[in-house]
């Protein structure tokens, strides 16, 4: 197992410094690499780099600003490891970390994990107050301080590891920060990887923070969240709604007394919050042996709570209530991942090489003018009906179904499959997909394993195509799994078609020669209509066609108008 070191850096030449000066005193045993990557930074660590390279095997890349989760993308697209180690810059990293790391995964390996975070006595007492309260039981459940349920983690992006088979499959972060690292965690997931808690590996995360900082930080948190749960609802919990609670029920128990003059109630409350903030102080006083840092874990708790609570309630109400498009409701979230001119500078290379990074394949690209239309319908619904009426009213089309079949005979995609499935479907022929299609239609994890491959790369095709087709002012992307795959992220308007469900049977087995049993599990293996629904602008009911051809001219006008 070769382990590379992914750090993303922006403007922080001295974190660096330190974070390279603790993994030079590491006690592990087996070879490593480092691999830095420069975002874009005005004030860069190359002579940091440079100091170290002939202690340690490192390299370094300087490209163009688009964010830390495209950066570490970048670093695990050129790194040699089989297993990738991410930390943030502001990290120092213990002597027995890796060999922790090791001997885990020798122990039960899982293709990503996560580790905890604590605090070093040179800290100041508020990165050690924060630290606290970003780690403490009583805040966060233990979230990031190593008390989470050991399996099914959710790593953190400044500690966190993951196999080259799970970013070739994931093709890693999104654009989306904060909130990067649990949705690629989910995401992996869904296709079936495994995640662990490292208990021991922890690092020392400085965190380079005041409290106005802090409170904006808490706040992206809390906006990030509803985004997550938009995308992926079956992982929302009702314990993202706690920080919210807490600061409304404080704000309404101090307003409470003043209008209702119910004193002897909201005592009451009022009380149990002074108590709770006492045990806050009690706590961190004993944990960090000094009560100013317990004072000030207050501040941070107070600051921690309002700034998520309401950072979350705001989110929700724009993106739940007001069903507004993440990357339009929160531009300042997302990163435009660009492509860049970087330079890189290898370990024992003196001359430094000119490299050109190529745009990622999840690399979106920007319409200013096309819009974008999904339709999307459940097996035997009629949406292909409905996208060939579309065409004939000179609507460009992408039909993803069939670009993706084409796409599947892709030697990178074919790759990954083998990687994922084996290489039981390969045949003289090419890729057996109806051998493919009777395993993943009748095993959802494994239909989400395969969607997890082929949709990225369905998606930059369909973007090559959008802009094949921007004099147009509509286009419209049909696909099954338009909620699924995450396509509708990208859409500005999204369709759906809808059918009784013994007219969708009939059509199915009179179209595909199968039987009622496997229609309905592939209908079984299909999000519900209701689900569809609630996420669709337009709900077209394809019974009669006249009347369906009806319904659709009414939707042109309106999007028209």
């Amino acid at each position: 197992m070769y382990f590379s070191i992914i750090i993303p850096v922006f403007n922080r030449p001295d974190e660096i410094r330190e974070l390279l000066e603790s993994l030079l005193s590491t006690t592990f045993k087996q070879p490593f690499e480092v691999v830095i990557i420069e975002d874009g930074s005005t004030i860069d660590c190359k002579e940091e780099v440079e100091k170290v390279k002939d202690k340690l095997s490192i390299s370094y890349y300087f490209k163009e600003n688009s964010g830390p989760g495209d950066s570490r993308n970048f670093g695990m697209s050129v790194a040699k490891g089989d297993y990738f180690i991410i930390f943030d810059s502001d990290c120092i990293i213990p002597v027995q970390y890796l060999t922790e790391v090791y001997n885990e995964l020798k122990g039960k390996y899982v293709d990503f994990f996560g580790g905890p975070d604590a605090a070093l006595k040179s800290f100041s007492r508020i990165q050690k107050a924060i630290n606290f309260t970003m780690t403490s039981f009583l805040t966060t459940g233990g979230i990031r301080g190593g008390s989470e349920k050991l399996d099914k983690f959710q790593p953190r992006s400044f500690n966190m590891g993951i196999s080259k088979k799970a970013f070739l499959a994931s093709d890693g972060f999104g654009n989306i920060h904060p909130g990067e690292d649990p949705d690629l965690a989910i995401r992996l997931w869904k296709q079936g990887f495994n995640s662990r808690l490292f208990p021991k590996a922890f690092v020392y995360h400085k965190r380079r923070i005041d409290w106005d900082k802090f409170s904006v930080q808490v706040n992206k948190f809390g906006k990030a969240r509803p985004i997550l749960n938009y995308w992926h609802p079956e992982y929302k919990k009702l314990t993202y709604w706690f920080p919210s609670i807490f600061a409304l029920g404080i704000i309404f128990s101090i307003v409470a007394i003043f209008v209702f003059f119910d004193w002897q109630f909201n005592d009451l409350f009022l009380k149990l919050y002074f108590a709770y903030f006492a045990l806050i102080f009690i706590v961190s006083s004993v944990v960090n042996k000094n009560p100013i840092i317990g004072f000030y874990s207050i501040i941070a708790t107070w600051k921690q709570f309002f700034g998520y609570g309401f950072g979350f309630l705001y989110s929700f109400f724009k993106i739940h209530i007001l069903r507004q498009q993440p990357e339009k409701a929160f531009p300042n979230l997302f990163f435009e991942k660009k492509v860049s001119q970087s330079k890189t500078y290898p370990t024992k290379v003196t001359q430094p090489e000119k490299v050109q990074i190529k745009e990622s394949e999840n690399q979106k690209s920007s319409f200013s003018k096309t819009k974008i239309i999904g339709l999307t319908g459940g097996i035997g619904a009629g949406k292909s009906t409905v996208a060939e009426y579309l065409k004939s009213l000179g609507i460009p089309v992408y039909i993803s179904d069939f670009e993706a079949k084409k796409i599947m005979e892709h030697p990178k995609v074919v790759e990954k499959i083998n990687l994922t499935f084996g290489d039981n479907f390969n045949s003289d022929k090419g890729l057996n997909r109806e051998k493919l299609a009777s395993i993943v239609f009748t095993n959802p994890e494994k239909l989400k394993q395969l969607n997890a491959i082929v949709h990225p790369i369905v998606k930059k095709h369909f973007e090559n195509w959008v802009q094949n087709n921007q004099q147009s002012p509509w286009v419209v992307k049909e696909a099954a799994i338009l909620f699924e795959s995450g396509s509708y992220k990208d859409c500005d308007h999204i369709i759906t078609v809808t059918a009784p469900i013994e007219t969708r049977i009939a059509r199915v087995i009179k179209r595909d020669g199968t039987t009622k049993e496997k229609v309905l599990q592939r209908i079984k293996n299909q999000i519900s209509d209701e689900e569809r629904i609630a996420k669709s602008d337009f709900i077209v009911e394809n019974v009669d066609f006249e009347l369906t051809k009806q319904q659709v001219d009414e939707i042109l006008k309106k999007l028209k108008n």
